[in-house]
């Protein structure tokens, strides 16, 4: 059972980091650069903000009442375990996003 609690961990890990990249890739698209993570962090309390519509499963992410990210987290996740070739591979997807 710890395997599995493992890989789930490292999945939701995964994912979150990946949905981070492209956060803080759309605020460099808006021409938002920060040198450190509480640089990020700073700016991210002063002056974002993110609606959440929950019967589309979707949040809108806003600098300045500006929207800049959607994100739609319709999740899908198999866990249904493909093994072969020596090897154990879980598919899982955080939804899709869009730069605005």
């Amino acid at each position: 059972m710890k395997d599995i609690d493992y890989i789930m961990n490292s999945l939701s890990n995964n994912l979150n980091s990946k949905l981070e990249t492209y956060f803080i890739d759309g605020l460099k698209s808006k021409g938002f650069e920060f040198s450190n993570k509480l640089e990020l962090e700073n700016f991210i309390k002063q002056r974002c903000k993110c609606e959440d519509n929950v019967n589309l499963k979707q949040r809108t992410y806003f600098i300045d009442d500006k929207p800049f990210f959607l994100h739609d987290y319709n999740i899908e996740m198999d866990l249904i375990p493909i093994i072969g070739d020596r090897k154990t591979t879980l598919k899982a997807s955080y939804g899709s996003f869009a730069y605005l």
